[in-house]
């Protein structure tokens, strides 16, 4: 399927609701992005053209062959750096602050321009469905992960999308699935890279195992031991917040109930914890799909070393490479 038809999908859940696109961030960070990226590839290709043609065409010089080694280097550098910009700026309001309405404008702004790119789709899946959820529409947030269904195919696909269902799974105070993707997490954890990230997203998994173990054992209790460390991210203490909170109401603990309640009420931002702990939420209908997403046992234990859609682009290179070998020696 190509990037247009999977964007095409996404779009349709988002549907017609008139979410807007942040043309601030499209202009200040992301076209800032990708003229640094059609730089550094220039000279990638070309300075690597210039190296490995070994002479036959452009003629060998210790002055010109500084030059452009010292020219991928910068540009590999500055590349490296707006990325980690652009990738701080598309992130910030979808999983640190506690604002997804702007994090879907982000996102709306930016997939668009990397359509002609290599995309990740389970990430890209995952991302919006993360951004529903923390708004709200966990029946745009389960659809996103259905579609995480066929496009899940590595190991750290597959942690992003137990994650997005473990959160699913928890709006519905479903203890059972919430357990099974902390006991999924914990076969694919160790055959994914051990990034900041990756660590986040499985220590959330068997942490909420743990809170949803709580009261499968009748025992809410050890909640508040559970989920006592605070968190770093605000929208990640929103969310502890809030689950504290609803321990205590099981506790009939009052006073903490309403210290948790006040604190979520006060950061929730436009999540939708901040309406849950109103007397009057009434919380969505679970989808037709639910859970959604169900990995099969032969993938847990041997998921693919490598996402598919990358396999092209990987080729892509080494075809090149050989052409800027082989052709200056054809000449």
């Amino acid at each position: 399927m190509s990037n247009k038809e999977e964007w095409n999908r996404i779009l349709q859940i988002v549907g017609e609701e008139g979410y807007p696109t942040d043309s601030e961030f499209a202009d200040k960070c992301v076209k800032k992005f990708s003229v640094m990226r059609n730089l550094f590839y220039v000279i990638l290709f070309g300075g690597s053209f210039y190296i490995i043609q070994g002479g036959r065409i452009i003629p060998n010089n210790d002055l010109v062959f500084q030059g452009v080694m010292a020219a991928i280097i910068i540009s590999a550098f500055a590349y490296i750096k707006q990325k980690k910009v652009l990738h701080l700026e598309l992130n910030r309001y979808a999983f640190r602050e506690c604002w997804p309405d702007k994090g879907l404008s982000r996102y709306l702004s930016f997939v668009p321009t990397a359509l002609r790119k290599q995309m990740l789709w389970s990430v890209t899946q995952y991302n919006f469905g993360c951004i529903f959820f923390r708004l709200g529409k966990i029946d745009k947030a389960a659809k996103c992960l259905a579609l995480m269904q066929e496009s899940s195919t590595t190991a750290y696909n597959m942690l992003l999308a137990l994650h997005l269902k473990h959160y699913i799974a928890l709006y519905y105070n479903d203890y059972d699935t919430v357990i099974s993707c902390a006991n999924e997490a914990s076969v694919i954890y160790p055959k994914v890279r051990h990034t900041t990230w990756n660590n986040k997203i499985f220590g959330d998994l068997q942490m909420y195992g743990a809170y949803a173990n709580c009261f499968k054992n009748n025992a809410p209790q050890q909640v508040y031991s559970v989920l006592q460390s605070p968190q770093e991210r605000p929208m990640d203490e929103v969310e502890r917040q809030y689950y504290l909170y609803r321990a205590a109401i099981v506790l009939n603990d009052l006073e903490s109930a309403e210290r948790f309640k006040r604190y979520v009420m006060d950061n929730a931002g436009t999540t939708w914890y901040g309406q849950a702990v109103r007397e009057n939420f009434v919380p969505e209908s679970k989808p037709v799909n639910y859970p959604g997403y169900i990995i099969r046992t032969e993938m847990l234990n041997s998921p693919s070393k490598v996402d598919n859609s990358r396999l092209k682009y990987m080729l892509l290179g080494v075809l090149i490479v050989l052409l800027f070998y082989i052709v200056p020696r054809l000449l």
